[in-house]
């Protein structure tokens, strides 16, 4: 019985009904072994609901673990089903999409146009994928497709963590193999569908030595026993594939599909390459071949427009003839892959095969040119996946240029131990590294611009006779690694902040040199945040202002953003808010015009922030879930804007202890890199944290000390506004320091003065925002009677000795009273008293 016999499908009712039943449900996650059919009833589902149904299929393999591979597959699947819809195609194929993967799906899920047709995407082999990035992704991008839109999830594995919300909402069907297993009366019916009569018994004999599984029946099927026995598994599925479908075709044939077997989605260009100077394979036209091997249903199927892939037990016997063929021969296949790719600008697919072929050459080529400082879109996480793939001591030994791919990543990733001995080495090696990549002669200087070991300003001086000519981009996928500030983005800038002519001058010719056409926004984004953190804010709206205005065509996305960022947090401190929300929104129009969706992410964390600061538990709550993360996940440097938001929704929870392990793990970053700015911020919300979560006793005692540490370094550079942003948190805290720092007994270095004028912009500042507790009383506090009725005469206006009077109660028994109340309502004078009282409904 040959192959192209058995194309025909045997009818399913029981599981077709099953299906049924649960696409009410919308998200269905099939699992079972391989080889249970899932794939097939998957289709023969769709066949069943009907001729008008819009279809897709994601067919997933390893390499789609990295998330612009994955967005890819989903988007290019959606357009599939709205093939005439344009802005999904743009999408698909825009150079940007690399940059930031997981919006750009979100993008194309805002233009994918609602209809009344029924739509099923299916997502196959869902088992292969690892991210967690992915993983976590998923169910969000699903949810977002409309009502009338089914998803299959097809894999080997039980259901990945990140659904344990759809399952528990009940929003997730999940089927097993018990639901895919053949019953006895469906064996019968396959069995005489291609001319073999068997009997009820021996059909149940089949299902008891198969277990229902599809293609073992199938194997037993073509085995042609006329008994059946326990020896049937491995031995018969071996038999079935070499006896009806490898020896079916000739030497040539599969020769070609061993070759080409090395890589998991074959596409007839790429098997052309891989089957290329072999005599064998002078004639053979792989587009043809393909085509009609999926035609005969020989372990191939087509996924998209001329794009295959092997059924995964079929591919994995054949990896079996390809190992066969020696270590040399597999070797020679990965790097005519790695050759593919390379020749189509894949540099990150290309050093994935070259890595896997051993082709150490091959795969710093394609690291050198992947890493290009001209590439226009590159993100950070897909290069981090590339060099963790590829970067290995041998080929850096081989390659030392490499030491500049392995000091960045370390650095994006905060492990600044091997940052520093990469860089080390690097620096030592340079004299022989410039003469074969003369390209490090540049990259040298932007790697000790990320050096936080050396003074910027006398890395300024060290450099500032060098001439060079044209613009130079950093060697990384970004300037400020995508973070929304200037002054705290690839280095703390505070070094900027003592106002020095000189000093400015000699960084203005500098940085000017590096990037030429964007440093006239640099420079005013500087200033603009030296002004902002010193709260002077009509210094930095004005220069703000001033950066906005010095956007030229070609500038970059994140330049752009660092401008308008800079100038909406000027904005809405100073109380305008329409004018600042305004900003906003051409941020997000400037971030879709220029498919710049990377930047998306720290935008959301600084609209989250706005909320949190009125201590919005929703939104604290939605960051959580979607960023939030493990407090014990070890932070990345290129995530501290998102880390810190993280912690600041902790605190808005409640979540101190949690907020106080995270933000102790931001310390030690921002530390390490000498970041004052972040070091500032982290110990006013550990303080915070701690202030909330010991009331009483040595919390407080703990959150003055750690308060006190931030206020020191704040003094050294003339810092205000970060505590005034927390203003409503810490005007008591600010006013216990003060008063402590006005006594003959204090021992500290902070002048009163300064401790003063940090009290003064923290409460404006709470006239701004209602703070990370939102104004909130702590749980269990309660007030007397008394105290309630001291609360509303305070309120009407009445001093101390007219509430006396009027209670009957001597000055200082009112003097206890408002003591007293102070402490509950966490404030230290009547005036916030007062508006506490008010804001919390407390003098009704």
């Amino acid at each position: 019985m040959g192959q192209a016999n058995l194309n025909a499908q045997v009818p399913r009712p029981a599981l077709m009904d099953l299906l049924d039943n649960l696409s009410e449900k919308r998200f269905i996650y099939i699992h079972a072994p391989a080889g249970y059919g899932k794939t097939v009833s998957a289709q023969l589902w769709m066949e069943h609901r009907g001729a008008g149904l819009k279809r897709a299929m994601i067919s997933l393999d390893e390499y789609d673990n990295k998330t612009s591979e994955f967005c890819k597959r989903f988007i290019t699947a959606l357009v599939s089903i709205q093939p005439k819809n344009t802005a999904l195609r743009e999408l698909a194929t825009h150079p940007g999409l690399n940059a930031a993967p997981i919006e750009f799906v979100l993008h194309a899920l805002g233009e994918f146009v609602e209809t009344t047709n029924e739509y099923v995407l299916v997502i196959d082999d869902l088992h292969v994928i690892s991210s967690g990035e992915i993983l976590k992704a998923l169910p969000i991008l699903c949810r977002r497709l409309p009502q009338n839109c089914i998803i299959l999830f097809l894999s080997r594995t039980m259901p990945p963590d990140s659904f344990s919300e759809m399952a528990t909402k009940e929003e997730l069907a999940v089927v097993d193999a018990t639901h895919l297993q053949f019953t006895g009366k469906e064996i019968k019916t396959f069995f005489e569908r291609y001319e073999r009569r068997i009997t009820n018994k021996e059909a149940e004999e089949i299902l008891l030595l198969t277990g229902g599984w599809a293609i073992g029946i199938q194997a037993l099927l073509l085995s042609g026993e006329k008994s059946f026995s326990q020896e049937l598994s491995d031995r018969y599925l071996e038999n079935y594939l070499k006896v009806h479908i490898w020896e079916k075709w000739d030497d040539r044939l599969r020769y070609f599909m061993t070759l080409i077997s090395v890589v998991e989605e074959l596409t007839p260009e790429l098997c052309e390459r891989l089957t290329a100077g072999e005599k064998s394979q002078e004639d053979m036209a792989a587009k043809e071949t393909l085509a009609s091997l999926a035609r005969e249903n020989a372990f191939l199927r087509e996924t998209g427009k001329e794009t295959y892939r092997f059924h995964d037990l079929f591919r994995e016997f054949l990896i079996v003839r390809l190992t066969e063929l020696g270590k040399q021969v597999i070797n020679k296949q990965w790097s005519r892959a790695g050759d593919h790719f390379y020749d189509k600008k894949d540099y990150f697919r290309a050093a994935e095969c070259y890595s896997k072929g051993n082709n150490d050459d091959g795969a710093a080529d394609s690291l050198y040119n992947m890493y290009d400082y001209f590439s226009s879109y590159t993100s950070i996480e897909d290069t981090l996946y590339i060099i963790r793939l590829s970067v290995n001591p041998l080929i850096v030994e081989k390659h030392p240029f490499l030491l500049e791919v392995q000091a960045w990543a370390a650095y994006v990733e905060g492990r600044s131990d091997d940052f520093e001995k990469y860089l080390d080495l690097y620096y030592k090696l340079l004299p022989k590294i410039v003469v074969k990549r003369p390209r490090a002669a540049l990259l040298v200087i932007l790697l000790r611009a990320i050096d936080y070991r050396e003074s910027f300003v006398y890395l300024a001086k060290s450099l500032r006779i060098i001439p060079f000519k044209g613009s130079i981009k950093a060697p990384t996928p970004s300037v400020t690694q995508n973070m929304p500030f200037f002054h705290r983005s690839f280095r703390d800038l505070s070094e900027l902040a003592a106002e020095d002519e000189n000093i400015t001058k000699l960084i203005n010719k500098f940085l000017g040199v590096l990037f030429k056409v964007e440093y006239s926004v640099m420079k005013e984004c500087i200033s603009a945040g030296i002004s902002y953190e010193k709260g002077k804010l009509p210094d930095a709206c004005e220069h703000a202002l001033a950066a906005c205005a010095n956007i030229q065509e070609g500038c970059s996305a994140e330049i752009k953003f660092n401008a308008m960022m800079i100038l909406t947090s000027a904005l809405f401190t100073s109380g305008k808010k329409t004018e600042a929300d305004r900003v906003l929104d051409n941020v997000t129009d400037m971030i879709e015009s220029d498919k710049a969706f990377y930047l998306i992410s720290n935008l959301q964390a600084y609209r989250c922030r706005l909320r949190l600061t009125d201590g919005d538990k929703n939104a604290a709550g939605k960051w959580l879930r979607d960023n939030g993360g493990s407090i014990y996940d070890n932070l990345t440097f290129f995530g501290i804007y998102k880390n810190i938001t993280t912690a600041r929704a902790h605190i808005v929870l409640g979540n101190y202890s949690d907020a106080t392990l995270f933000l102790q793990k931001v310390l030690r970053l921002s530390k390490r890199y000498e970041r004052p700015l972040d070091i500032i911020e982290a110990h006013i919300l550990l303080a915070i944290a701690h202030w909330k979560k010991g009331q009483e006793g040595r919390g407080q005692s703990v959150a003055l000390d750690t308060l006190t540490r931030a206020v020191e370094i704040a003094h050294n550079y003339e810092y205000i506004q970060l505590f005034a942003n927390d203003g409503a948190e810490l005007t008591t805290m600010l006013h216990r320091l003060q008063k402590r720092a006005v006594q003959s007994s204090y021992s500290g270095t902070i002048p009163a003065e300064f401790l003063k004028t940090l009290y003064v912009a923290a409460v404006a500042g709470s006239k701004i925002s209602k703070g990370l507790t939102g104004g909130k009383m702590p749980a269990g506090v309660t007030f007397t009677e008394k105290q309630k009725a001291v609360m509303r005469l305070m309120c009407a206006g009445h001093s101390r000795n007219e509430i006396a009077k009027r209670m009957g109660l001597k000055p200082n028994g009112v003097i206890s009273h408002t003591t007293l109340i102070y402490k509950k309502l966490d404030v230290s004078n009547n005036i916030d008293a007062v508006l506490k009282i008010k804001e919390l409904g407390l003098s009704d």
